[in-house]
């Protein structure tokens, strides 16, 4: 990817965090970076201003057989053990249930496959941002899925790592220390400002860190340095982009 957007171009990373959306925002005119709590992915910004770039660890585009080539291509690369934190999102039928047993007979019906409880888990964050890409004028244009775990191998390259997925966990206390020295580097005291000031009731530690590393690659996309899977990108039957930037 290579087209270079404008140079004020404000930025966003997001994770989905207990009361909605962890969101780390740097001013393309400022570069100050500030975080907050929305409890509504359209509540996000003014979608009229066509320079934002807001990318989300979130599944983008849903395949109608419940496989994505981009989800397939992210587990090659991160390896073992991190390929398990990319899952198959479920099919648009299977989003408005009310249960994990009628979503997996609905994804069933139309793909043959069950769905996980983690994409069960966040199919009401899946549900919004598929309808303000399908909806909202340019939207699909703005908005773009990231996993937070390649955009830590990247960093971690860049860096002089690996070319693999972080093997420790973000669990344990040392996974957590290597992601975050990761993005000290690129953030500086950024990060530790955005810890002290979380509410635990709103989001996790690991909110916090994936939504930078998600604004790390929102960098890189603005800058046209990002890479994306699969390269050309694969749309779905509703015309929206099933790929993942990094």
């Amino acid at each position: 990817m290579n087209n270079k957007r404008a140079v004020n171009t404000d930025l966003f990373g997001i994770d989905g965090c207990k009361a909605g959306w962890f969101v780390v925002r740097q001013c393309g005119r400022s570069g100050k970076i500030t975080t907050s709590v929305i409890s509504r992915f359209e509540n996000l910004l003014d979608w009229e201003r066509a320079h934002a770039i807001v990318a989300v660890d979130i599944p983008i585009g849903l395949a109608a057989d419940g496989t994505r080539t981009c989800d397939t291509l992210a587990r090659k690369l991160l390896g073992r053990p991190r390929a398990s934190s990319v899952f198959s999102p479920p099919t648009r039928a299977a989003l408005a249930t009310s249960s994990y047993e009628e979503a997996c007979a609905l994804n069933h019906a139309v793909s043959g496959k069950r769905i996980s409880v983690q994409a069960f888990h966040i199919r009401n964050k899946i549900a919004e941002v598929d309808e303000v890409v399908r909806t909202r004028a340019g939207a699909a244009t703005r908005v773009f899925e990231v996993h937070p775990e390649l955009s830590f191998m990247q960093l971690r390259m860049e860096q002089g790592g690996p070319a693999h997925g972080l093997r420790e966990s973000k669990a344990h206390a040392p996974g957590f220390a290597l992601r975050h020295a990761l993005l000290v580097q690129c953030f500086g005291s950024a990060i530790d400002a955005a810890l002290a000031a979380r509410k635990p009731a709103q989001a996790s530690r690991d909110d916090v860190l994936d939504a930078f590393a998600v604004l790390w690659s929102a960098r890189r996309i603005a800058s046209g340095k990002a890479f994306c899977l699969p390269e050309p990108v694969e749309t779905d039957a509703a015309g929206v982009p099933m790929t993942i930037y990094c």
